[in-house]
């Protein structure tokens, strides 16, 4: 098991965050990914930093030479007549992770991050995504090492089953909470321009789920899928991509055989190499895919 650790660009001092670095992959034996945030502009203005979104990409990519040295030269105690040093336990440095769908977004990945990734889409978008980075890393005379993207997943040993639990989280959430979920995102985008009731989604799909919702119904299982064996679900903090902007609410759906077929296809047409699967309860969802789907996978190669 390794750690795909979140991280801001300049939240931690870089000389910090490498020590920190140092420690962990001592602990682990050099077990240590890092994930690259760039973060939302309301999200960033809590901490304090009021940097333009394209700007943070651009100075992210200082920061990042910055930690890759300190954490190359490793880190020698601060306390006179002790000579403990933490030397550097990935020899390569620490494999940084990261997305940036946004032309600032995909420069800043080109030049910086060793694994690309973004969220999981039908194969036509995820395809020119993949092309976009490739070409942005070609630009620099780089290559990524895996192309990758964030799923839901919720897989059982039959269809139906998996089919039937998928929308029990539907009907257990509620029209009335998604709904009131939905209104927040849309009222927060538009900064109170618009509501759920006046918003227009970008495609006819999104347009009959959020018309259901609003008369009250769920849409149907069969509405909700995206693409093969991709449906569109929910987390915690997002139910439904009616923006069409990427969630990580977009589930595989299926028993071991369906899910494996469909990642396959990824893999084959589009390159990819990498998967970030989530479910819930956590726990329970990573022992059932651990034992179901995860042996399937591996035949993929």
């Amino acid at each position: 098991m390794r750690f795909l650790v979140a991280a801001y660009a300049r939240m931690t001092p870089a000389k910090l965050l490498a020590q920190q670095a140092l420690t962990f992959d001592a602990f682990t034996g050099g077990r240590l990914l890092l994930n690259l945030i760039n973060g939302r502009d309301n999200i960033m203005a809590t901490y304090g930093i009021t940097t333009p979104h394209d700007d943070r990409y651009a100075l992210g990519e200082a920061y990042w030479r910055q930690f890759h040295e300190h954490y190359k030269a490793g880190n020698p105690t601060n306390f006179p007549n002790t000579p403990l040093v933490i030397e550097p336990t990935q020899t390569g440095g620490i494999p940084l992770w990261g997305a940036g769908d946004s032309p600032a977004g995909l420069v800043h990945a080109g030049k910086v991050v060793d694994v690309y990734l973004t969220v999981m889409r039908g194969l036509e978008r995820i395809g020119g995504q993949f092309d976009a980075a490739r070409a942005s890393a070609q630009a620099q005379g780089r290559r990524f090492a895996d192309l990758g993207a964030l799923a839901s997943v919720l897989v059982r040993p039959t269809r139906a089953e998996a089919e039937a639990h998928f929308y029990t989280m539907f009907e257990r959430t509620g029209v009335d909470t998604i709904r009131a979920k939905l209104e927040e995102a849309i009222r927060r985008r538009t900064k109170g321009e618009q509501s759920l009731a006046t918003f227009e989604a970008p495609d006819e799909r999104r347009r009959d789920w959020v018309r259901s919702l609003l008369a009250g119904r769920l849409p149907a299982l069969e509405e909700l899928r995206l693409e093969r064996r991709l449906f569109a679900g929910m987390t915690a903090w997002s139910p439904l991509d009616i923006f069409d902007a990427g969630s990580s609410a977009v589930y595989f759906v299926g028993n071991p055989e369906d899910i494996t077929e469909n990642i396959a296809a990824y893999h084959a047409k589009v390159g990819l190499t990498a998967l970030i699967l989530a479910a819930w309860p956590l726990i329970e969802e990573a022992q059932t895919v651990s034992r179901l789907l995860l042996p399937r996978l591996a035949e993929i190669g």
